[in-house]
């Protein structure tokens, strides 16, 4: 599981420059080139919201898992949707979510029970050897996220998808949060440096959870 909003802050992100090209062909005319233009996109880290997901959302879910940036770091998209099938039964201790802004669906996150995840058998995952200190339930669980949508990559959104996983987590009582990403997914990591996470050990990542 490689992850892996509240207030009124906004942040200002350019996304296409407004400009036209002219140029002069070997006809001696001139051609105009338009870009599209987005001009600047606003951010308002007050439209983001998580919703538990639907039966409805896993045509989309699966859609995300085929795109490539997505399936380096969560693999094959099987085991995901598995879970996801099995979320009222063998898998009831994960919780999944769709990240929506103004009303779009953008992405997806999750949060785990580590005490039950440690049980699980995944490859490159050896969760008992990373939760195995994990004594009791509802104390530590793991997060994860993904944005399915392009065009809200490199947006701080990730940020806020933690952030908004983090009040969840502390609503039902957890103590803890961790998140296991790659090493070398440096994005990921800086949004959960940011975020207070510290480093336990390679894609072990933990945060001791405080009301805001």
């Amino acid at each position: 599981m490689d992850s892996l909003l509240y207030g009124y802050e906004f942040c200002t992100f350019l996304i296409f420059a407004n400009f036209e090209e002219i140029t002069n062909t070997k006809t001696g005319a001139y051609r105009v080139n338009r870009f599209k233009s987005n001009a600047f996109m606003i951010i308002n880290n007050n439209e983001i919201v998580i919703k538990p997901i639907q039966e409805e959302d896993i045509p989309l879910f699966d859609k995300w898992l085929d795109k490539e940036y997505i399936k380096k770091w969560f693999g094959e998209k099987e085991d995901w949707l598995n879970e996801i099938n099995e979320r009222n039964g063998q898998y009831s201790f994960l919780k999944h979510f769709i990240v929506y802004y103004n009303d779009r669906k953008i992405g997806y996150c999750l949060y785990a029970d580590c005490f039950f995840l440690k049980s699980q058998e995944e490859e490159g995952h050896d969760f008992q050897e990373m939760y195995g200190d994990v004594a009791e339930q509802n104390h530590t669980y793991e997060i994860g996220y993904l944005i399915g949508e392009e065009e809200f990559l490199n947006r701080g959104i990730g940020k806020r998808i933690i952030q908004i996983l983090e009040d969840r987590i502390i609503e039902i009582g957890g103590k803890e949060i961790a998140a296991d990403p790659a090493e070398e997914n440096i994005i990921s990591i800086k949004a959960l440096l940011s975020n207070g996470f510290k480093k336990k050990s390679d894609g072990d990542y933990r945060k001791i959870c405080k009301m805001r």
